[in-house]
């Protein structure tokens, strides 16, 4: 543990930034090669180790209760986290003692630093009785949030000392699930101490935090590792080039509208839309699973504006009708002479069933309220050719392109881009899940249906074709899976 004339462990400035945040719970994220394992692994010798060493050094403790855990989804995914542990903690304190069955590193002091998986769901209850001081997720996009929360919950201690300087760190790899939806959504730049407020039963209140730190290559202290990786890298296809280069969490390995959505392009600042355009909406119901009505501008040249995004879950026909009623009032966009809305509407045909024998249905409950819907033309390869026929054409004034998006829209912009491919059709994207938002976008594409140019027309391909296509994404597939989760 004495000085050396060069440190074991040199920091980055961004590994700096993970080991000293005071956060509840870090993510360090985002592209590969930045040196996030390196950071996790060191973060308990940094925040907790050395700090334990030196009290006992001091005799102020006889051994230290410190124990870190290091999970990875698969065992066999430590094994070149646990080879790197072997030079450095055996570096750092020639004391340290590894047991290779429980996979358990005792440091001089007694702190112990521990390597666990969780491959299935069940096995988090493998540490239901342990006390841990610091918590670290490696890759922590492959874990269930489940388990997530589950073994936080044995982040605990007695020693008072650790006890203000509990951690639970994480790293991961851009993927569209729930970790970005947690870490990412709320403050896309990062950097942002997102807090609430827990209230005791005594009736004192304390305060969570959580906060995402951005990674790049351009992180990483060592130009030539820099360069050699920003090579590979730059040779992949553009959605694995995003996600592993740029640390672009909306655009995921496998994504269907990977080539065609650019955030740059296709997502603006909010402006004032112009009297003359006209305006319309689009909604895809939902009630226990989110449902969606997106507002559409469409230019003098037919591109369309989506400028607005309104959410709802676990509300009836007519509670909906009254959210969207009070917006477009505030907006002007409600006819008070014939009292209803305005503008035009298209919806998911469901909303038309009568489900039981009793009571209207949703868009009779909702016409009623003065907000009136057409059903949408459902015809998932038409509606997705006119979307990627929007998304390519550019040709407007100035290069406009024929589909826009507010980045106020939030959920739309990152849905789109992170959804999949269809396993058993490359034309499609995949269908179910989180998809609401680009159902409801879809509906809009169908109802203002673009004029391809001739050699854009949408067709069938042939039976070749397909063959090709479905190739060329099981390719990208397999470099997904190479170059998507593994390096850091």
């Amino acid at each position: 543990m004495s000085a050396a004339a060069k440190p074991i462990y040199d920091p980055a400035p961004v590994q700096q930034e993970f080991h000293v945040c005071p956060a509840t719970e870090i993510l360090l994220g985002g592209a590969a090669g930045p040196g996030k394992s390196l950071a996790l692994l060191m973060d308990p010798i940094q925040t907790q180790m050395i700090y334990e060493h030196d009290r006992w050094k001091r005799g102020e403790i006889s051994q230290s209760v410190g124990w870190a855990i290091h999970f990875r989804r698969e065992f066999p995914r430590l094994e070149q986290t646990i080879e790197r542990s072997q030079r450095l903690f055996r570096a750092i304190d020639p004391g340290a003692r590894y047991d290779s069955q429980r996979h358990l590193w005792t440091f001089s002091c007694g702190y112990k630093v521990q390597f666990g998986h969780m491959k299935d769901l069940d096995d988090r209850f493998n540490y239901i009785s342990n006390e841990y001081t610091h918590i670290a997720w490696d890759e922590l996009c492959e874990f269930d949030q489940e388990m997530y929360q589950y073994v936080n919950t044995r982040l605990r201690t007695s020693d008072h000392f650790l006890q203000k300087r509990l951690r639970i760190v994480a790293a991961t790899n851009p993927t569209g699930n729930w970790v970005r939806d947690y870490f990412v959504l709320p403050a896309r730049q990062g950097r942002k101490l997102l807090t609430r407020t827990i209230k005791m039963d005594d009736g004192t209140t304390e305060t969570r935090s959580r906060i995402f730190i951005p990674a790049t290559l351009k992180d990483n202290p060592d130009p030539e590792f820099r360069r050699t990786y920003e090579i590979e890298l730059q040779d992949k296809p553009s959605h694995i080039r995003q996600a592993l280069l740029h640390g672009n969490w909306f655009v995921v390995a496998g994504a269907f509208f990977a080539e065609e959505y650019n955030a740059e392009v296709h997502e603006v600042e909010p402006f004032k839309i112009p009297s003359g355009w006209t305006k319309f909406r689009a909604m895809d119901w939902g009630y226990k699973s989110p449902g969606v009505v997106l507002y559409f501008a469409v230019d003098t040249d037919n591109n369309l504006v989506c400028y607005r995004e309104v959410n709802f879950k676990g509300l009836d026909a007519s509670q909906v009708a009254t959210k969207l009623r009070d917006i477009e009032e505030a907006a002007g966009e409600w006819d008070y002479r014939k009292d209803c809305s305005a503008l035009a509407g298209v919806a998911d045909t469901q909303i038309w069933e009568r489900r039981g024998t009793l009571g209207p249905t949703i868009f009779e409950t909702m016409s009623n309220e003065g907000i009136f819907w057409q059903p949408a033309t459902k015809n998932r390869l038409a509606s997705v050719q006119q979307l990627l026929l929007r998304l390519k054409d550019r040709s407007g004034e100035q290069g406009t392109p024929a589909i826009r998006f507010f980045k106020t829209c939030k959920k739309t912009t990152s849905t789109i881009p992170a959804i999949g491919t269809d396993r058993n059709e490359p034309e499609l994207p995949a269908d179910g899940g989180d998809d609401h938002w680009l159902d409801a976008v879809l509906y809009a594409c169908m109802y203002r249906a673009a004029t391809p140019k001739s050699d854009e027309a949408p067709r069938r391909r042939n039976r070749d074709e397909l063959e090709e296509a479905r190739e060329k994404r099981r390719q990208r597939q397999r470099a997904g899976g190479r170059f998507g989760y593994g390096g850091h």
